[in-house]
């Protein structure tokens, strides 16, 4: 979890995601389904995903700037709507935290909690000038995602354009520039190359000398995401009873990002982030049609446990305690099929 321990759909529309095949002709030619998968991974999803974040976080670092000269309320509810679009796209990435964003350590440099209101409060007393280049020497935990979250709702989702000190003003600035910076960063490097070598696995790679290594990275991804969720993001808080150690608790987002994180888990899964193509779906229904089902059927489920939770997720660790247990146990059902039934499909059939 990124405390870092400091380390929406409709059932029904969610029903029709997960059972209706795509449109492309699946292939019985083994050979070249395995190096489609990955190809179409690395491109249409992978470093289409951090493009599209790039984007979102280039509108979001505009309506700042424009919020900063214009003060008003609907320039602020711009703000606030560009950070929820930039963040949907960043949780749905974590379902694939590998290659650059961990060489590079962006996960924890844009994304960690909770907000340190003391340590952001001594930085604002300070009279050091906000550059990008001074927020991005800061510790994690003052820079990223959720100071920005925190200056834009306040720490009671209610500040108002009035509320904003010219300090605050400055260094929400140089946080989203820096978050764009960041968001480029990652799509530079999976446009300069990355993507290429994720695609060559097993043919002249640097990073994954088999077809193997490349779908294992992106299993483990997989199920990585669902142990976050389940047993850091929506564990920690529970079980301390402590609304505090929420995500994102100021736009009262975290149930999104959790449902974002597991629809990215999907879309892993069926090559399918915007244009669909073969994924790892192809290939494990080529050789176990009820892993698949059993997959789908686990993932409707742990969606279905997020979307029971009918309060924001600060209030329903203390009110609907039965609810997010069962969104836990759903969650950790999925890791479990992913990591125990599709893995080792993946280790038998894949060299």
């Amino acid at each position: 979890m990124k405390l870092k321990h400091l380390g929406i759909c409709s059932l029904v529309t969610l029903s029709l995601f997960t059972s209706c095949k795509k449109t492309t002709t699946q292939t019985t030619d083994i050979t070249s389904l395995k190096k489609e998968i990955i190809s179409h991974a690395a491109h249409q999803v992978c470093k289409a995903s951090y493009e599209e974040m790039y984007a979102h976080a280039t509108l979001l670092e505009q309506s700042i700037n424009q919020f900063t000269i214009s003060p008003t309320q609907a320039n602020l509810d711009a703000c606030r709507t560009n950070w929820r679009t930039v963040r949907n796209t960043w949780e749905t990435t974590e379902a694939w935290l590998f290659g650059p964003i961990s060489a590079n350590n962006i996960d924890p440099r844009i994304d960690t909690w909770p907000v340190d209101f003391n340590a952001i409060d001594s930085v604002l007393a300070t009279s050091n000038v906000f550059t990008e280049s001074y927020v991005n020497s800061l510790d994690d935990a003052l820079k990223g995602f959720h100071p920005i979250e925190y200056f834009l709702w306040g720490t009671n989702g209610n500040k108002l354009p009035s509320d904003f000190t010219p300090r605050q003003m400055e260094y929400l600035t140089a946080l989203t520039q820096n978050l764009s910076l960041l968001a480029k960063e990652v799509r530079d490097t999976w446009t300069n190359g990355y993507a290429l070598d994720l695609t060559n696995a097993g043919n002249g790679s640097t990073s994954y000398s088999t077809q193997q290594a490349a779908f294992v990275e992106l299993i483990d991804a997989m199920a990585g995401i669902c142990d976050e969720v389940a047993n850091g993001k929506i564990n920690d808080p529970f079980t301390a009873q402590d609304p505090s150690l929420e995500e994102s608790p100021f736009a009262q987002n975290s149930l999104t990002d959790f449902k974002n994180n597991i629809q990215g888990v999907m879309k892993m899964y069926q090559g399918s982030f915007g244009i669909d193509g073969n994924g790892i779906e192809d290939f494990v229904k080529e050789y176990n049609l009820s892993v698949d089902q059993e997959f789908k059927a686990a993932h409707v489920a742990a969606m279905t446990s997020l979307e029971s939770i009918s309060v924001p997720f600060g209030q329903a660790i203390l009110t609907q305690p039965v609810l997010v247990q069962q969104a836990m146990d759903k969650i950790n059902a999925l890791e479990v099929v992913i990591d125990q039934k599709i893995k080792p499909i993946i280790l038998q059939y894949i060299q």
